[in-house]
């Protein structure tokens, strides 16, 4: 991503959770970055909504792709909220999603926004494309084409 001049200091927190936190594994980073009452609206089912839930998120996705890394391809801010675009990358080398390591290398894309407060994040949304982690790891077989659709 090109860096511009000056990062907002919305945009530095929430590049902080998936750059540090997430990348770096330091979730402790949390615990600076995100309000005490944070709730995450994109939480896996039956995970705690906020803060510790967000650790186990990375726990779990680190155990399964150790050398997880994430880049911030675009972000847009307005008013108090901030959206991010990232690049994900990792190689599935411990158990994840029910899948013994393939030692697959594997990228997906998620879209982050962040709702700020008092310079916390107070809310999060999120969308990822998980069906395409699935693929890459053998989890589910890619859908079929329909022979019409592919020319």
């Amino acid at each position: 991503m090109a860096e511009s001049a000056e990062v907002s200091e919305s945009k530095a927190k929430l590049r902080r959770i998936v750059l540090e936190a997430f990348s770096e594994g330091r979730v402790e980073v949390l615990d600076e970055v995100l309000a005490p009452d944070f709730v995450n609206h994109a939480g896996p089912p039956g995970l705690d909504r906020g803060i510790e839930g967000v650790k186990q998120v990375i726990s779990n996705e680190r155990a399964g792709f150790p050398d997880l890394q994430y880049e911030v391809i675009q972000e847009v801010e307005e008013g108090d909220l901030v959206t991010q675009h990232c690049r994900v990358t990792g190689t599935h080398l411990g158990p994840i999603f029910g899948v013994a390591p393939t030692g697959r290398r594997v990228m997906w894309n998620e879209i982050h926004i962040g709702r700020m407060a008092g310079g916390l994040v107070a809310e999060h949304w999120a969308c990822n494309d998980m069906h395409s982690v699935w693929v890459q790891i053998g989890r589910v077989a890619p859908p079929a084409v329909p022979a019409a659709a592919v020319r």
